[in-house]
């Protein structure tokens, strides 16, 4: 398995993930529980992590870069 995608808030892992799981990528979130009760406390320090099968590593990238250039213009 690949990471392809961490953030420090657990709501945008998830957006990812759902944008690769319509694309035909399985995908899964990983973090700690804390994220999910305060998004400032984690013992995990890089945040929530959305991870991919290997094979699908490239496809997934592309997808994400697409989703942090479209979320920076909407700044």
């Amino acid at each position: 398995m690949k990471t392809v995608f961490i953030s420090a808030f657990l709501e945008d892992s998830i957006v990812v993930k759902t944008m690769l799981e319509s694309a035909g990528i399985p995908a899964e979130v990983l973090s700690d529980q804390m994220l999910d009760i305060n998004p400032f406390y984690s013992i995990e320090p890089k945040g929530a992590k959305v991870i991919v099968p290997d094979s699908a590593e490239a496809d997934a990238k592309a997808i994400v870069a697409d989703y942090k250039e479209h979320k920076k213009s909407n700044k």
